[in-house]
């Protein structure tokens, strides 16, 4: 063999050694990442050994723990129960991710990807799945960046490599600690509550009052005041107290939750009282610089009969007042700021140095001898 052919020859080599390397890098990228595998292989399975799953976005930090009873609680928030559904969803998305491709490796850019971290814009999300028990090591952890449609498709890495990678999938990361959590406490069927005492007054419905139509407005509720807070009371009062109180429990949700302060003392302006068919529900509400806070006292009715559940789901029902009194005991919540609005509304006084159009105050029904 002469020297051209030589040469020749070893070029050739090396050519198809450039080639192969090209190819095999774009079928199989690298051969732990092949195209369509898992990025966290294995992690639905190692289920039974998570404890603990933390969600750290910006600088917030969600951390929910398992309970001996496989239940999960929300222990950013003084340990409320958390929906163990989403627990279930965030960690089988997770493991669902698959390697689509390979995207860049210099540290530089991952903010590029929304992958940087730590990251104070909140682009990125960082999921840790952690064994049982205090200071256990991570099962599992990624960092999730800007996600893509059609299809599904979120930017990863995992937080020990530079290698980022667009992985197929959607990853279900609620928002926010309030976003782990079943916010509605009550959604009550129409016509459930029978009177509602509030701050001196009482709403009743009207004797002929056939209970909410459908298709039509609620008749309004008739309304008593008490002698000694009937100059507290203006008509344009009694009138929202006729419109606001009948709905009022109808739909009970909160924004925010913690364990109940024993120091709180109950302000009649925020403390209303509902009787219900079968059951008596008082707030216990005052007012914070961060919003309305109530507990709730429930006592079922004697006799009542046992409660049906919702025919379909999200229908409105009437709980078991005995669970849900033991489910709220202990706990504080915040009234949502459009709920507090309506009792605001009832109880803002009108000031008439201030405005001429300021409604009269209730006048005294007239006796019998007059």
């Amino acid at each position: 063999m002469n020297r051209k052919m030589a040469i020749g020859v070893v070029a050739g080599a090396v050519g198809l050694v450039g080639v192969a390397f090209v190819l095999s890098s774009r079928r199989d990228m690298t051969p732990e990442r092949e195209r369509g595998s898992a990025l966290l292989p294995g992690l639905e399975a190692k289920a039974p050994e998570i404890g603990a799953v933390e969600v750290l976005r910006g600088n917030a930090t969600v951390r929910l723990e398992r309970q001996p009873d496989d239940r999960w609680k929300l222990v950013t928030n003084d340990g409320y129960p958390a929906r163990a559904e989403l627990v279930r969803a965030l960690l089988v998305s997770v493991a669902g991710l698959t390697v689509d491709d390979r995207m860049t490796a210099k540290k530089e850019r991952h903010g590029e990807l929304g992958l940087a971290w730590p990251d104070d814009s909140g682009t990125s999300r960082l999921v840790r799945f952690l064994g049982k028990g205090p200071g256990a090591a991570p099962v599992a952890e990624v960092v999730l960046g800007e996600e893509r449609f059609a299809p599904d498709a979120v930017f990863a890495r995992l937080p020990a490599q530079d290698q980022t990678w667009r992985t197929l999938g959607r990853v279900q990361v609620p928002a926010d600690a309030l976003a782990w959590i079943d916010r509605t406490l009550l959604s009550l069927p129409a016509g459930e509550t029978r009177s509602v005492s509030f701050d001196g007054i009482v709403a009743t419905p009207p004797a002929n009052d056939p209970g909410p139509q459908p298709g039509m407005p609620r008749m309004p509720w008739a309304t008593d005041v008490a002698d000694a807070e009937r100059a507290q009371w203006s008509d344009a009062q009694a009138e929202s107290a006729k419109t606001g109180l009948p709905s009022f429990l109808e739909r009970l949700e909160f924004d925010g939750v913690r364990k109940a302060h024993t120091d709180a003392a109950s302000e009649p302006a925020w403390s209303p009282s509902f009787e219900l068919k079968s059951a008596t529900v008082t707030f216990n509400g005052h007012k914070e610089a961060d919003g309305t806070w109530f507990t709730l006292s429930i006592v079922p009715t004697p006799g009542a009969p046992a409660p049906e559940p919702a025919k379909r789901d999200g229908d409105p029902f009437v709980p078991d007042w005995q669970k849900l009194a033991a489910a709220t005991a202990g706990w504080e919540f915040r009234m949502p700021e459009w709920k507090a609005d309506t009792l605001r509304r009832m109880r803002a006084p009108a000031d008439p140095a201030k405005d001429p159009q300021a409604p009269t105050l209730l006048t005294p029904a007239a006796s019998p001898d007059e």
